[in-house]
């Protein structure tokens, strides 16, 4: 492919493809819709930034580290994404956790079956609990994983990377966890800044190590108060995601302008 001149300095690569890992802060919650998370407004921002390339934008969730390498195994080899941001939050090391064993496992087959399961989902939630089952199969097929140390976190995550880059080209981007809301110090007894801080921390080192780039959330909400987050909730609210969707585009455009031909 030969370059066409374009001012975005892809050196000819017109399509980018960017897969967006994480939990509820890129599918959106009350208070907050879907195109008013930081991936959507990264990406809008990104497709104004290099208006020549065609996108294409896609989220998966990632229900815990245990599976990310099998979740990114799956992916690159399935949709062969460009870049793969994936969101890292310090809930993980500060509770309980539950998980879908099967999405762990095969995610492939929730991803092809995802319809199916709600409806079956729907008709569980609607029985009678006079006659419905005392266990379901979809019951089975959750667990709940402790809250993880930070070299077990450290761990996992270093694995599903090496893997990563063993099998695709793709680039992985790090995104460590936003700032602790200090207003939910009473309402989250195990949790604390110096966890956040630390799970940061960690998050920042290993992408040091792997050589790979870090969107530092919390550096980027350090100079803002409670506005960036929902009321008594670590969850960023609207001008929260507003603040990071800036700092998101900005660390992708410099990957996606490092793009070149031979990783299409």
């Amino acid at each position: 492919m030969t370059s066409t001149g374009d001012p975005s300095g892809l050196n000819g690569k017109n399509s980018v493809r960017i897969l967006f890992l994480g939990q509820c802060l890129n599918y959106g919650y009350d208070g907050v819709k879907r195109a008013s998370t930081f991936p959507s407004l990264a990406a809008t921002a990104l497709s104004a930034r290099f208006p020549s390339v065609k996108f294409k934008f896609d989220s998966k969730f990632l229900y815990h580290p245990t599976g990310l390498k099998t979740l990114l195994h799956h992916r690159l080899l399935f949709s062969k994404p460009d870049i793969v941001v994936i969101s890292l939050p310090a809930m993980f090391a500060a509770t309980t956790w539950r998980v879908n064993r099967i999405y762990e496992i095969a995610p492939e087959l929730v991803d092809t079956a995802r319809t199916f399961m709600r409806r079956i989902q729907a008709k569980v939630r609607g029985l009678d609990p006079a006659i419905a089952p005392a266990k379901t199969l979809l019951d089975a097929a959750f667990t709940t994983r402790p809250p993880l140390s930070l070299p077990e976190y450290e761990r996992l995550v270093e694995i599903a990377v090496l893997h990563a880059q063993q099998i695709s080209c793709c680039r992985i981007v790090l995104m460590g966890p936003g700032e602790f809301n200090e207003d939910t110090l009473e309402e989250y007894e195990f949790h604390s800044p110096e966890l956040w801080h630390n799970v940061n921390r960690m998050i920042m080192n290993l992408a040091s190590r792997l050589d790979v780039p870090f969107i530092n959330a919390q550096e980027v909400l350090e100079e803002y108060g409670s506005e960036v987050f929902m009321d008594r909730n670590h969850r960023f609210s609207l001008y929260g995601h507003e603040v990071i969707a800036k700092e998101v585009a900005g660390v992708l455009a410099g990957q996606i302008a490092a793009l070149t031909c031979s990783e299409v």
